[in-house]
């Protein structure tokens, strides 16, 4: 562990580099208010440490560079802290106990690294510890990361200590795999799960970051290092420690690109959409440009899986709100991409991209590896679905004049005197497409059968009117007449209208008697969803 004492004046001019600190160190959060993304948590101990219900076992488990170990640093120190009679969830740092902890020379917290102390022996002198009563703070405290590493033998010797801890004892545990754990430690710890942190938090932690160390960079850049580090804060600030060692002058979109070895977005979209129209000259020639420009072939097949699975979702549900997994570009580019195909051809290129990365990883070269996946897929798109194989079929046809002969003497009998009755009869007859458009795509002002008046959610979208008469008369035989309004207030589509009145029913609940105290208490609890019984059972 390197301390953070200050180095005397003439090491400090003779060696400045040994005091720099990668701004992942020099930014580590002291207290809980620093913590970004881990409320709930926070939330849980603050109230724990105030109704002094301090358990005697933490585990701290979540993916790299969510804050396990920090955070059970700050425990350690709320512990220890000597302001106050009582521990406290938030260290003051100015007593002896807070400054010797902030630097690592505190006696009585005892830093483990599991991976390099993984036997029995390691355990049992741990154990031989405890017995003796901290000398400086309040308790003796054992923080064990990486407590995955412990072997079977090494927990089974934990078991008895962990279980029955002397009084001025506590054990903290952080893990990034917590299956490994056996179930006889974990029930003997009070678990905390750290999330990933949201794009968003982690955009407005760089940028002040970047505001304190007097760095230029764009929303953009912020954003791409963002959705990099999946949601790991500490390889967000790695990768913008690298970013600044980049660039003097300022951080741009290209400056992350070249770092990373990402490909232009903008190229890799065009190659994208030439796959799926299959144009294999076009496909060739970009791949040329990107591996030109100093692209990894690895980097471009997961840039293409990705894009993959956004024109996927952007043609599935169109109306979905993405801002939090793709910038305003790619939400961009997916819709446009969607348009020029359907979802079994992306599902497709999904599977032969995904098919070609396995491949690529036991290829004696990528390069050539990766070309013969876009050739694959570049051809693959005149393969014939099983779609259209089954509609160019002979049975395809009679079942088609079987079927226009059921609508036309069924007319009657199918009830299409309402919209609600149109709607399920889109769902019996397994017309997704035409449900999904009918409830997200337009609001409804009136109804006859055949005849619909409705405004566009999305003005001017003539593309979707004609994909609904199409719709319309492959599920019921007949032409239907829509007219299309200009917008006006109180018209709302059935997707928002059923929105609407889930939020009345949370509102209902959250007012409830019973439930309001537990608000209260958690202010930043939500409710989501509220059962059937339950809101039959609510009082307007």
């Amino acid at each position: 562990m390197v301390n953070d004492l200050p180095l005397n004046d003439q090491n400090a001019s003779s060696k400045p580099d040994l005091q720099y600190k990668v701004l992942a160190r020099k930014y580590r959060p002291r207290t809980f208010e620093d913590l970004i993304g881990q409320n709930s948590m926070v939330k849980i101990l603050s109230n724990a440490f105030s109704l002094n219900r301090i358990a005697h076992a933490f585990l701290f488990t979540g993916v790299r560079g969510v804050g396990k170990t920090t955070a059970a640093r700050i425990v350690a120190r709320g512990l220890n802290c000597l302001k106050d009679d009582s521990p406290t969830i938030s260290p003051c740092g100015v007593c002896s106990s807070c400054i010797s902890a902030k630097n690592d020379r505190h006696v009585d917290i005892v830093e483990i690294d599991a991976a390099s102390h993984t036997g029995v022996d390691d355990v049992r002198e741990l154990t031989e510890g405890v017995r003796y009563k901290p000398a400086e703070g309040r308790y003796k405290i054992y923080i064990i990361d990486e407590v995955h590493m412990l072997s079977t033998q090494a927990f089974n010797a934990l078991l008895k200590t962990l279980e029955e801890p002397p009084e001025h004892v506590k054990f903290i545990f952080c893990t990034t795999e917590i299956k490994k754990i056996p179930v006889t430690v974990l029930s003997r710890c009070q678990k905390f799960d750290l999330r990933r942190v949201a794009v968003d938090e982690l955009v407005e932690l760089l940028r002040s970051i970047c505001s304190k160390e007097e760095v230029s960079i764009d929303d953009k850049s912020l954003n791409l290092l963002a959705r990099y580090s999946d949601g790991s804060v500490r390889d967000s600030l790695s990768l913008l420690d690298q970013a600044i060692s980049m660039s003097n002058t300022g951080i741009t979109l290209e400056t992350i690109n070249n770092m990373l070895g990402l490909s232009d977005k903008s190229i890799v979209w065009d190659l994208f959409d030439k796959l799926i129209q299959g144009d294999i000259l076009s496909v060739l020639n970009h791949y040329d440009n990107l591996l030109k420009s100093g692209s990894d072939p690895v980097l471009i097949m997961e840039e293409l899986l990705q894009i993959s699975h956004n024109v996927a979702r952007a043609k599935a549900v169109p109306s979905l709100n993405t801002a939090q997994v793709m910038s305003e570009y790619e939400t961009n580019r997916a819709l446009k991409s969607a348009e020029l195909t359907n979802i079994p051809s992306v599902a497709r290129c999904w599977q032969l991209l995904l098919k070609g990365q396995e491949e690529m990883q036991k290829a004696f070269s990528v390069k050539e590896a990766c070309e013969m996946v876009l050739i694959r897929i570049a051809y693959a798109t005149d393969l014939p679905d099983l779609k259209t194989l089954i509609e160019g079929s002979d049975l395809k046809k009679k079942n088609e004049i079987h079927s226009l002969n059921n609508i036309s003497s069924s007319k009657e009998k199918d009830n299409i005197d309402s919209f609600e009755s149109l709607l399920s009869l889109a769902k019996e007859n397994k017309a997704m497409s035409l449900y999904t458009m009918l409830i997200d795509q337009v609001k409804l002002v009136s109804y006859k059968p055949y005849e619909v008046k409705l405004i566009l959610v999305e003005k001017d979208n003539l593309n979707l009117l004609n994909k609904i008469k199409k719709e319309l008369l492959l599920l019921t035989g007949s032409n239907w007449t829509l007219d299309i309004l200009n917008d006006e207030k109180g018209y709302t589509s059935v997707t928002e209208n059923k929105n609407n009145e889930k939020q009345k029913i949370i509102q209902r609940a959250s007012e409830n008697k019973l439930v309001k105290p537990f608000l209260k208490e958690f202010p930043e609890a939500k409710i989501i969803e509220v059962n059937k019984e339950v809101t039959n059972n609510l009082k307007e």
